[in-house]
């Protein structure tokens, strides 16, 4: 592959490596000259037998492919640029395939890792089996004037098939960028600690979105997006959050792309959700929850709720005492947690008496069964009251 050689160098190499494979090439003098259709046949089998690419590096047929670009006459700095263009290429390759077989289920609250722990010692193999092809190929390895493409150290390994075939480059900025913002929470942990201080999560938060930006600047909205889902603050605990429902790889994605930007949003301007007022965090959960709801089919949301809510559990426990069909958890669980809700808005409600607050109580808990009453309907309401005297 030499994507990276110009349209006009290109064009002088189409015509050298016509020459050199022995193919005519398209609307030069040769190619319109007449030939018999035995030396025809005969051109076109030296130049299949003859074409090489990048998947040949290592090969025995890379070697006189060069040759026979020499003795065609192609400047040596062209086929150094042929011979480091392959190079990367593939580098890349075998890069990819240890970034897709060291991956590791992302989407699942325990993920396992195939080989992800040894990813910094197979890369550093490659590059070494890079510099060792290029220095056969060409007798050294030629200075690269570009310093964004020499190789650093590994920080963190970028797993699955978009992040391992990100470009040399790339590669190498994403790794300069998690050092860097290890060193500043590693910098930020270390000054808190002599400080004797606590740490703000307001401040983590910041660190983060600092990452997150520079991160954005070099990653294009689908990489930056693997990424995230695979190594970031809100992934991990999103995993463990939806661990009880074994989430598929699809449903993780499409719950991290819903609650993502409102937990990053909350985090940068409170800190945690435990600096929430309670009025302030029944919204933020509302409007979680119903991301949430809109991208979970019914079954698997409520194995969700299951897994996140004791008080789904125990309106679960309640539908199926009483005989009720399990469409109706839901509805249920939502009367039942509008209940709790504002029974602890009343209990922490300082400005009522003690006889307001025990009035309040009163007309709350009419107000819970007479919603109960329209979700179940008369008959499922009977069978929901007798299940409760049985």
């Amino acid at each position: 592959m030499r994507t990276r050689v110009g349209k006009a160098t290109a064009g002088v190499l189409l015509g050298i490596l016509g020459t050199a494979l022995g193919a005519d090439v398209p609307g030069s003098a040769a190619g319109a000259r007449s030939v018999p259709a035995a030396a025809e046949r005969s051109s076109v089998t030296n130049a299949s037998r003859a074409a090489v690419t990048w998947h040949q590096l290592g090969g025995g047929d890379y070697p006189p492919y060069l040759e026979r670009l020499r003795a065609a006459g192609c400047p040596e700095d062209k086929i150094r640029m042929i011979v480091m263009t392959d190079a990367d290429e593939w580098m890349l390759q075998q890069r990819v395939a240890q970034a897709v077989a060291g991956d590791f289920a992302w989407w699942k609250a325990e993920p396992t890792a195939s080989g992800g722990d040894l990813f910094s010692e197979k890369l550093d193999q490659i590059r070494k089996r890079r510099l060792e092809l290029v220095r056969a190929l060409l007798g050294s390895a030629p200075e690269e004037k570009d310093p964004s493409a020499k190789d650093i150290p590994v920080v963190i390994n970028l797993g699955g098939p978009v992040l391992g075939a990100l470009t040399r480059e790339k590669f190498n900025a994403v790794q300069e960028i998690c050092g860097r913002s290890m060193d500043r929470q590693l910098g930020y942990y270390n000054n808190r600690q002599n400080e004797g201080v606590f740490l703000n999560q307001g401040d983590l938060a910041r660190l983060r979105e600092q990452t997150r930006s520079d991160l954005s600047q070099v990653l294009s909205p689908e990489e930056l997006e693997e990424f995230l889902l695979r190594y970031s603050h809100n992934s991990s605990r999103l995993r463990q959050e939806l661990g009880v429902m074994e989430p598929t790889a699809d449903e993780f994605r499409g719950v991290f792309r819903a609650v993502d930007a409102l937990e990053h949003r909350l985090q940068l301007e409170f800190g945690a959700v435990d600096s929430l007022s309670a009025r302030q965090r029944e919204e933020y959960e509302r409007q979680r929850e119903d991301a949430i709801k809109k991208i979970l089919p019914l079954d698997r949301y409520q194995r969700y709720l299951v897994g996140r809510y004791p008080l789904f559990r125990q309106a679960q426990l309640l539908v199926r005492r009483a005989g009720l069909p399990e469409r109706v958890t839901l509805s249920f669980y939502e009367v039942l947690n509008e209940h709790e809700s504002r029974r602890r808005e009343i209990l922490n409600n300082t400005a009522l008496s003690a006889v307001q607050r025990q009035t309040s109580l009163q007309t709350l808990e009419r107000d819970k069964e007479t919603a109960l009453l329209k979700a179940l309907g008369e008959e499922g309401y009977k069978q929901y009251r007798d299940s409760l005297v049985n």
